[in-house]
């Protein structure tokens, strides 16, 4: 139940955003814009039917610290 709603809601926020984008014609700009929502719904829908997501800041942490020993 909660992932249509999720679902319906960046239906409707992409509908606000993208369109104008579309007729002032900003196609890089829509390519960026869809590609995060599309990472953040997906996210979000799964978070919604209760998967567990690993958090990033290990990995960020392993490669921060690989850059800094260099």
């Amino acid at each position: 139940m909660y992932a249509a709603g999720i679902a319906l809601t960046y239906i409707l926020i992409i509908i606000i955003e993208v369109i104008p984008m579309i007729r002032n014609r900003k196609k890089n700009m829509v390519i960026t814009y869809i590609i995060f929502m599309a990472i953040s719904l997906i996210l979000s829908a799964l978070l919604s039917l209760g998967v567990k997501i690993p958090s990033p800041a290990s990995a960020i942490e392993k490669i921060v610290f690989t850059i800094i020993k260099k």
